[in-house]
């Protein structure tokens, strides 16, 4: 089972759609990170996220991971990133 975690990321403003993509491009990167329930509106992106088939994800694995594909690919300016 995979364990999915509330991801919460402000910005400092974000195009709906190039926000959206961007997540799904996360999942695309990271052949093992599943998505969900994703949700753009105004200065803030959330949405779920796990690693297939792991139950014991924390919040730190996920946190690692967007923060390395936010370096890699800055399709905007976050200014908090949460992972719950």
């Amino acid at each position: 089972m995979t364990k999915m975690l509330n991801v919460t990321i402000d910005t400092s403003g974000v195009d709906k759609k190039e926000a959206e993509e961007w997540v799904n491009e996360l999942a695309n990167v990271y052949a093992d990170m599943e998505i969900g329930d994703v949700n753009v509106s105004g200065n803030k992106i959330s949405f779920k996220a796990g690693f297939a088939g792991m139950d014991d994800t924390e919040a730190d694995d996920v946190k690692m991971k967007i923060d390395e594909y936010l370096t890699m690919n800055e399709a905007f300016k976050a200014t908090n990133v949460s992972v719950k």
